[in-house]
């Protein structure tokens, strides 16, 4: 069954694009669910304090040596976020969940960003955070993002988009209004209900992602959608791109990173001169594959450094 399915999903054509990008869950901007923290704010400022952690798991990040310089979110309103002050720090972890307790989940935090009097202007599509101090990912760990926000008024309303999905860890929060002392808060007195949806920008290492925009259900990766995905590295490498139905976590010496997709290839190509390339991969409006689930990553044959490297993998289900 699992391999009639990869051949019933996966037959289409190439496209290019720029970046090097991996999405968590994936990269769409059309989402419908969304949430205050960890960025936004309501127009009462009744959100303006937030103390938020989010946990991507380690197979959604690319392999040793990834240099990540920034991150982007997807606000559902236009807005103009005044931030006293946003600090973002960064933390390897082996775990699969997030304590509610803050300082537990920092095993060895980084800050990557520590901004006072920060406006950032939001709209409907990724808007980009970039660090003062990039981070070095060791390429087996996931990584949690902790956010601290003190929002100063006027306030707009900001909301940031989220995918709820019941594998993926939920994120931890707390928050309150101005003077509440929220962004310094120890414990987190709420769970969210669904991934804070995140683009995470890389350097030195060949990435992945996965872009399902909703079909006429409103389901995005459904039967009768598409999926696009992107490879991307040093322009003019190879890359060969595969699609299996589990992941793990394999070294596979000389490759650098870890062998977390063990399928089938539905590309091989050579990165445009942008270092992308998109398989575009229509959904067949097919019953059968609702339901199943379907991982996907790259290897890169890098043009410069002549060495094989994994991306990060990414994964759906498919949906009605």
């Amino acid at each position: 069954m699992h391999r009639s399915c990869v051949t019933l999903l996966f037959a289409a054509s190439l496209i290019a694009q720029t970046g090097n990008l991996t999405a968590y869950p994936q990269d769409t901007t059309q989402n419908s669910a969304a949430s205050f923290t960890p960025f936004g704010v309501d127009i009462f400022g009744s959100l303006a304090e937030s103390h938020a952690q989010m946990l991507v798991p380690a197979a959604y990040l690319p392999g040793p040596g990834a240099l990540l310089t920034g991150l982007s979110v997807q606000c559902q309103t236009v807005a103009a976020v005044n931030y006293a002050s946003l600090q973002i720090t960064l933390s390897p972890t082996t775990a699969g969940a997030l304590s509610p307790t803050f300082a537990n989940n920092l095993t060895a935090p980084q800050v990557v960003l520590a901004a006072t009097g920060l406006v950032v202007n939001f709209n409907h599509q990724w808007t980009q955070i970039p660090f003062t101090t990039p981070y070095v990912h060791d390429g087996t760990s996931a990584l949690v993002v902790d956010v601290q926000k003190v929002a100063a008024a006027p306030f707009q309303a900001a909301i940031m988009s989220t995918v709820t999905r019941a594998d993926l860890p939920l994120s931890v929060y707390d928050f309150g209004p101005p003077g509440s002392g929220a962004s310094t808060s120890t414990m987190a007195m709420s769970q969210g209900s669904g991934a804070i949806v995140l683009r995470l920008e890389w350097l030195g290492a060949p990435t992945m992602r996965l872009r399902s925009d909703p079909a006429a259900s409103g389901n995005a990766f459904a039967v009768g959608g598409r999926i696009d995905d992107t490879v991307n590295g040093t322009p003019g490498s190879l890359y060969l791109n595969m699609i299996g139905v589990a992941l793990q976590a394999a070294p596979l010496p000389p490759v650098l990173g870890l062998f977390r997709v063990n399928g089938v290839t539905i590309d091989v190509g050579t990165l445009d001169a942008a270092g992308t390339s998109v398989r575009s991969i229509p959904i067949p409006n097919h019953p059968g594959l609702v339901g199943n689930y379907f991982t996907f990553q790259a290897i890169t044959l890098d043009a410069v450094a002549m060495l094989p490297q994994f991306t990060n993998a990414a994964d759906c289900f498919i949906a009605n």
